[in-house]
């Protein structure tokens, strides 16, 4: 025997099937590739560098200056945690920077 559905229920039915079946496949993918991910805690990922320490020493010095006039003349290219350290908070490493480090330092 035959029972025939309204088109609504059957398109509900399988709209339902299909949506279920997105959330197993999403859920069997999410499990496979949790495994995968390690959490970084900040101090692996190199922690947040320290406010005019350009070279990650942990102190502020000359070689922070020397760092950063070779970058403002062009020598070399400041990376990601050198901007984060700079010391006026601008975004760049300028002869600014390096003039207001050696005045902390000679006070010192």
């Amino acid at each position: 025997m035959y029972i025939k559905y309204p088109h609504s229920l059957r398109r509900n039915l399988k709209l339902l099937a299909t949506g279920m079946a997105c959330i197993i496949g999403s859920f069997l993918v999410g499990i496979q590739t949790a495994g995968d991910v390690q959490p970084v805690s900040l101090i692996q990922a190199g922690g947040a560098p320290f406010v005019g320490d350009v070279d990650g020493s942990g102190a502020i010095d000359m070689s922070d200056v020397l760092i950063i006039l070779e970058v403002a003349q062009g020598y070399r290219s400041a990376t990601t945690d050198q901007l984060k350290a700079d010391p006026n908070q601008d975004g760049q490493l300028t002869v600014d920077d390096a003039i207001g480090i050696l005045s902390t330092l000679s006070v010192q």
